[in-house]
């Protein structure tokens, strides 16, 4: 029971604030708002408002538009982090794992285009708003440094750099490739194609030669 007069709102459990359906529709509500009018021309009464809810219900799971702004770059770089982890891994054969992987991050940082150029641009100015990015970037470039680490030592790759440069080249790229696949989605397939090629190369496995001939004419 909470203390008498107490707000049945200000009594939720930390695992409420984290877990329910209504956080995840603040940050939904903020992603778009941000998305289609920067971050400081988003206050928090059109936050709550586009969530269908009041300051009040905001105020129980986030402490600040920044938090808030904070909780969705976490978002971001955890579903890229996850399905690089994830994507492909029931397979033995690493270009299996890496062309799947590829794609379902290129897929992410497409979806999430917008909002990744509100965090560039607010990265500019912002300094916390700039170390965030930097962590956006770097969480899924230590994951693939890590599975580029395994290539070398299970399948004998040699890449064209250390592990730690080719996948923070690589993380360029998807975020430089998602953006042309957020302004013209037919070329996602092709641009994912490309890139898991220019991967094969850079970290010293073969190219999947014939068959990637074969899959631009069935396309």
């Amino acid at each position: 029971m909470g203390r008498p007069g107490r707000q049945p709102w200000s009594t939720r459990t930390a695992r409420d604030r984290t877990d329910s359906a209504t956080r995840a529709a603040l940050l939904d509500a903020a992603e778009d708002l941000f998305a289609e009018q920067g971050y400081k021309q988003s206050p928090i009464a059109a936050i709550a408002q586009r969530a269908g809810t009041s300051r009040a219900t905001f105020y129980v799971y986030f402490s600040s538009r920044e938090e808030v702004f904070r909780a969705l770059a976490e978002r971001v770089r955890d579903e890229i982090t996850a399905v690089q982890r994830v994507a492909g891994r029931g397979s033995t054969d690493p270009r299996v794992v890496i062309g799947t992987s590829i794609r379902a991050a290129l897929a992410v940082y497409a979806r999430k285009n917008r909002f990744i150029t509100v965090m560039q641009h607010q990265a500019l100015t912002d300094p916390g708003v700039a170390e965030l990015w930097r962590e956006v970037q770097n969480a899924p470039s230590r994951v693939n440094a890590e599975f580029i680490g395994f290539l070398c030592a299970e399948h004998g790759a040699r890449p064209a750099a250390s592990a730690r440069t080719v996948a923070e080249v690589v993380a360029a790229a998807l975020v430089h490739l998602a953006a042309q696949a957020a302004d013209d989605p037919a070329r996602l397939d092709e641009l994912g194609r490309d890139l898991v090629e220019v991967y094969l190369r850079l970290v010293g496995l073969p190219p999947t030669g014939a068959g990637h001939e074969q899959e631009r004419g069935e396309a």
